[in-house]
């Protein structure tokens, strides 16, 4: 089947990542900052606010089982990511749209099934890991996997490789979100009992935590030779970074920050070293208690914790001290944090509208705020 491939306007993606680049190299300048445009785009009668991402699709299991209808779908949401891009010259800045086709539909555990663990579809929602074990015993004996054979993985490689062919190399292939060793590992072994064990054979823990990593560390590094046009960051889908890696640890808010120092941070750590000593959080809960310890990780760069259930206070006086960027996406609605924050922390921005026409006027009207430092 022959795709409709849709002219990618790289100039201004060459453009939006020189400005990016400037935020992770510490150059927290308003005058010039980071931000998206969005509004909804109709498909099948609903709206969908997300542009047309697999991301909870209601098709998440034909978008995993038909590569054609995959690529017809992420082809619709470039074509929207297109359409956000070239609004730059009406805004008149350059805007961070990313238009990429995304592994996201396949959940954050794929690389769990190389180990045993097996994945389960739901339509309309992300995929579930029921996991492979339960004891020590059952770790101690797991080997390493082979990820061009094993579980969903070749599957994956497979979808990269239709994307190439479909796209002709001409599309950004974002890499499957494997989110971090926590998240693997607790979807290999059963998420109590990997907990429990942290207190019983601690050993155990470290061992699969280990192997995890550096199978994490494989996994991506053979997507990216597979990958036609890789142009974004190393997990979660996140937007173009010069280096390093974005990680989610919701596993984080089960343990103490003491434990999370000792069980969590080293294979960090590794992975942060691995993509040139960089690295952001994500988590989707409350995580301020641990702010303290994950400013601690080598190369920490910044994280995206939610004023609406982390203190403000706490994330404007952690990342103030390490000069750090909060990555979560602030828009209009957040111009009280902007000033709290301007010139001390690195921001990234987002402004939704009703539709086009109102999305690129709110967008004009917060530009002039944001580069007003009198505002």
């Amino acid at each position: 089947m022959k795709f409709d491939i849709p002219k990618v306007p790289y100039d201004l993606i060459a453009k939006q990542r020189n400005i990016r680049r400037r935020l992770c190299d510490g150059d927290y300048d308003l005058g010039n900052p980071v931000v998206s445009i969005g509004w909804p785009l109709e498909i099948d009668n609903r709206l969908d606010i997300n542009g047309g991402s697999p991301y909870n699709s209601p098709d998440i299991v034909r978008l995993v089982h038909d590569p054609e209808f995959d690529v017809q779908y992420q082809l619709r949401a470039v074509r929207h990511q297109i359409e956000c891009l070239e609004a730059s010259e009406e805004v008149g800045h350059v805007l961070d749209n990313c238009p990429a086709f995304d592994l996201v539909h396949f959940g954050t555990g794929p690389l769990a099934t190389a180990f045993g663990a097996q994945m389960i579809l739901r339509e309309g929602m992300q995929p579930a890991f029921e996991p492979a074990v339960h004891t020590p015993e059952d770790v101690m004996r797991l080997e390493k996997p082979d990820l061009f054979k094993d579980g969903v993985c070749p599957k994956i490689l497979e979808r990269i490789e239709f994307y190439n062919e479909a796209t002709q190399g001409k599309i950004i292939i974002s890499p499957c979100d494997a989110a971090g060793p926590w998240s693997v590992a607790s979807s290999i072994w059963h998420y109590e009992d990997m907990l429990e064990a942290i207190y019983t054979v601690p050993q155990a823990v470290h061992r699969l935590l280990d192997m995890v990593t550096e199978c994490l560390i494989e996994w991506w590094n053979i997507q990216e030779t597979y990958i036609g046009r890789w142009g974004r960051s190393h997990s979660l889908g996140a937007p173009f970074s010069p280096r390093g890696v974005f990680i989610g640890d919701d596993c984080m808010v089960a343990v103490s920050p003491q434990t999370w120092e000792e069980f969590f941070m080293p294979y960090n750590n590794r992975l942060s070293r691995e993509y040139g000593n960089f690295i952001n959080y994500h988590c989707c809960m409350r995580y301020d208690t641990h702010f303290e310890s994950i400013v601690k990780t080598d190369g920490f760069a910044g994280f995206d914790a939610q004023p609406a259930y982390n203190d403000f206070n706490k994330i404007a006086s952690t990342l103030e001290k390490v000069h750090g960027i909060w990555t979560r996406s602030c828009g209009p609605a957040d111009k009280d944090f902007i000033r709290r924050l301007r010139g001390k922390v690195g921001m990234q921005f987002l402004v939704n509208g009703k539709n086009r026409a109102d999305a690129i006027q709110q967008t004009r009207d917060f530009l002039a705020f944001l580069t007003d430092s009198n505002s």
